[in-house]
Parts: C-alpha cells; structure tokens; sequence
C-alpha cells in the first residue's frame, strides 16, 4: 500500500486543513519536492480554508518553487459550485442521505482531470499521489481507483497523528489552517455549527436556507446533520447542549477533508 514517491511524478492532494498542509511541512523535511499540488475548491469552503490556501500559495512557492493549482467542477463552461447546485435543486448535500457523490464531484473529479492533463503534459502513464490521512485514519488507507495513479499516505507511513500533524506546522513556523470543510458540511459537528452562526452569520443563515428549501421534497424529517437531525434545531441550543451532543455519533464522516478517495 505505502510506495515510494519516486521515480513516478508526485501529485499531492492538498485539502487547506492540518493533514495535508502537514504532509506538506513533511515533504520539507525530508526533502521530498512534488511536482503538482492541486486544491480542489467547491465554490464553500469556508473562510479559514480559502485564507488559509492563499497564505500556504506564498510559501509553497519559497519551499517548492510551485503554485497551489486551483481546480474546479465546471459544467458547460460554468463554475455553479456545490453551493448552487443545492440551490438550483433544492437538495441538501450527499451525505445527509448517507451519500458521498459531492466529495466524488467537486473534490475527486477535478483534481482527476488535472491530474490526467498534467500527465499529457509531461509525458508521463503514471503519478503517485499523496493523500494526508493520518495514522489514526489508517482504515481509510486502500488502493487508487484509478489505473494510471499509486496512492501514498505519508503521515500514516510516518505515524504521524493530529499531535504530530501540529507539532510539524508549528517547527515550519506556520498558522495553524483550522478544519476544511463546505461550511454546510453534514459532517460538522453540533458545536461547529454553533461557531459558524456565531463567527458567520451570514453563512449561517445561508445553510439554513438550504436546509428549509429541501425540505418539500423530503418524504421524513431530514436536516443537514442527517435524518432527524437540524441545524436550525441545534443554532437554537445553548453552548452546553451543544457540547453534549457532539459526544453523540450522528453521521458519516465527511471524506472531502483533505481530498481522499472514499
């Protein structure tokens, strides 16, 4: 499963959060230089994410002399984002129904098709690509769907776990990224959703349209935490509610954080 990152080209999965940007910080270290690293942009992320890239654009540049490509989901020539496609169709994302199709679209999809046009360009049939889960998301770790492409998870290979993730950002020097996610991210955690209503409200209030619009269609009660379970419900709780049911497993984990293949 674990490979060498040479002689093949190495594309990395950057995904703006602590794993990735550590895997990045690893990279340095040991002196591993990638040859493409793309980041997927839903048209959602949410604001700490898209900072955050923009700052790791300049140090990419120090450390690899390379850009962060930024790669999108467009149809007919037109970037809707995951964000208008909810919108358009009154839908809440995949993974409120127990699905992954937004992370294989706006995630998995673009970063292919760069990937794909990297390699025509230069010349080469197959990359390795690095993925940042860490050594506590070890089950996650399986072979490349895809036959031209070797998956690699270094900080599962190195042992790193969320610890050594921020022990690493913190020798580079850097910020540290925050959670990446959509910020309408069923994944989210109750105590989460409490901070976007808090930090933004703006998007707060836009999640709850997309949770409300969806609604006609549902034959039982979904929110955007999953059957049963409401953002609007819980951004009426107070902070200490809203711990508890943090403690409680509510749903699917997300895989978009960090880009990884389902």
């Amino acid at each position: 499963m674990t490979i060498s990152p040479l002689p093949q080209p190495l594309v990395v999965a950057y995904g703006g959060g602590t794993n990735s940007t550590a895997m990045l910080c690893g990279f340095r270290e040991i002196g591993i230089k990638p040859d493409l690293i793309l980041f997927a942009d839903t048209g959602a992320e949410q604001p700490h994410t898209y900072k955050h890239v923009e700052y790791m654009k300049v140090i990419v540049r120090e450390w690899f002399g390379l850009e962060i490509q930024i790669v999108r989901h467009w149809k007919r020539g037109v970037f809707e984002g995951l964000e208008g496609e909810l919108q358009r169709l009154n839908n809440l994302p995949s993974l409120a129904y127990g699905m992954k199709s937004c992370s294989m679209k706006y995630k998995q999809e673009p970063q292919h098709n760069a990937t794909r046009s990297f390699m025509r360009d230069v010349c080469v049939d197959r990359v390795t690509r690095a993925i940042g889960f860490d050594a506590n998301e070890s089950h996650r770790v399986r072979p490349s769907t895809q036959p031209w492409a070797d998956n690699w998870f270094p900080l599962v290979e190195w042992g790193w776990r969320r610890q050594e993730c921020l022990d690493a950002i913190c020798r580079a020097g850097l910020p540290r990224p925050g959670k990446s996610s959509c910020y309408f991210c069923p994944a989210m955690k109750p105590s989460e959703v409490l901070n976007l209503k808090e930090n933004h409200p703006d998007l707060a209030e836009k999640a709850l349209a997309i949770e409300r619009n969806a609604q006609p269609k549902h034959r039982k009660p979904i929110g955007l935490g999953g059957e049963g379970n409401f953002w609007s419900n819980w951004m009426a709780q107070d902070s200490a509610q809203m711990k508890l049911l943090d403690l409680q497993p509510m749903h699917t984990p997300c895989h978009c954080t960090d880009e990884g293949e389902p």
